[in-house]
């Protein structure tokens, strides 16, 4: 009879457990680990796809001061944050166009070895590292955006996704294997109100201790 009881009340108890870690807000899951975002964001893309100016042009319209670097070097990363403004957030967009890397004169291996080494620098320099698969399924068809996908993913300190590309629960799968906050967005214009959510709960979370 006790052990029925303890049973039942286990069962009970799952969703309260869950639910302490993580909370809806504006209809997006938040996770309980989400790291603590301030501005700046330094938005880069590891495939030269559109994904960064996207970041950039919704930043830019929410108000968040963001800089667009598709080129950018872990050496470039470490002269912003010595400067007056520095990142403090480093935003990798996954996902290639074959179009955009041929005319910047650069392969999905040399942007995996770039974006890698800006990971590492960024790590150094304290940053918080957002990765996002933002675009959808068009930047998840071919082994190149999987090149991109699969060595990013695993690096971040918060995953930001589009759930129409997690059909095969690959990013679900990483984020629980490595402990990783994920947030799914519909579309890609959710950032226009996840972004701001984000930060304003890195402010009150400030504010309140």
């Amino acid at each position: 009879m006790m052990r029925g009881w303890c049973v039942s009340l286990a069962i009970l108890l799952i969703p309260v457990v869950a639910g302490a870690n993580q909370q809806t807000l504006d209809g997006f899951v938040i996770p309980a680990n989400v790291p603590e975002l301030k501005p700046p964001i330094v938005v880069t893309t590891c495939g030269q796809s559109p994904g960064a100016m996207m970041v950039k042009l919704i930043c830019d319209t929410v108000g968040i001061p963001c800089v667009e670097a598709n080129l950018l070097t872990a050496e470039e990363l470490a002269a912003m944050c010595a400067g007056p403004t520095p990142p403090k957030v480093l935003f990798i967009t996954t996902g290639t166009s074959l179009k955009g890397m041929g005319a910047a004169g650069v392969d999905v291996d040399s942007e995996v070895k770039r974006c890698l080494a800006l990971i590492a620098k960024a790590r150094e320099l304290g940053l918080v590292i957002i990765v996002g698969q933002i675009e959808g399924p068009s930047r998840r068809t071919d082994e190149y955006d999987e090149k991109s996908i699969r060595a990013m993913t695993p690096e971040a300190d918060l995953l930001i996704t589009r759930s129409d590309v997690n059909q095969d629960g690959y990013f679900t799968k990483i984020a629980e294997e490595k402990g990783i906050p994920q947030i799914f967005i519909n579309q890609t214009l959710d950032l226009q109100k996840l972004l701001p959510l984000l930060f304003k709960l890195t402010e009150e979370k400030a504010g309140g201790e």
